[in-house]
């Protein structure tokens, strides 16, 4: 016969123990049963301040345009955006007579 070392022999078993462990964790260990916590409606704090002032409500503005090649993502298409047309505003707060108070442009 060869020699065989232990330690080969050791790493051989820790293999053979890694590859018996499941490859995913049962589905019990990920569901939690929280039905009494759904049920139960948190009652709002009466020190909490209210909100003041009118509800904001976004305003269309005017259309992009038709532009092919544009990417799948809406990120990557708002940073090719961005970086094409950075003196565009992008946002714009108004005060409450709605008048245009601060711009924020795609190059910021």
């Amino acid at each position: 016969g060869v020699p065989v070392s232990s330690r080969v022999s050791t790493k051989i078993q820790q293999l053979l123990n890694t590859l018996k462990r499941p490859k995913r964790p049962p589905l019990k260990e990920f569901f939690v049963d929280d039905f009494e916590e759904i049920v139960e409606v948190p009652q709002p704090d009466p020190n909490q301040p209210k909100p003041e002032g009118r509800q904001m409500t976004p305003v269309k503005g005017e259309p992009l345009g038709v532009v092919c090649n544009w990417p799948p993502a809406l990120e990557a298409a708002l940073q090719r955006w961005g970086t094409t047309q950075a003196k565009c505003p992008c946002l714009t707060a108004l005060d409450v007579t709605g008048k245009p108070i601060y711009t924020l442009t795609y190059g910021e």
